[in-house]
């Protein structure tokens, strides 16, 4: 029953977080390392990149799969 609702809930909160980082100017670039966060005002090259990836992932990827069905 609950994992019906598991992709609903990890794409709201995925699609959060991304707004949150373009609103903030804060990007969650990994997972461990000392640049896991990019700043938009220090470093924006690598801060746009992240973001162009993690669009890729949030929005892209799903649409393809869902166009491909």
């Amino acid at each position: 029953m609950i994992a019906d609702y598991v992709p609903a809930i990890l794409a709201i909160s995925a699609f959060a977080t991304y707004v949150l980082q373009l609103w903030t100017g804060v990007a969650f670039a990994g997972w461990s390392g000392d640049d896991s966060l990019v700043e938009r005002s220090k470093s924006p090259g690598p801060y746009w990149f992240v973001m162009t990836l993690q669009t890729l992932a949030l929005i892209i990827i799903p649409v393809l799969i869902l166009l491909n069905r």
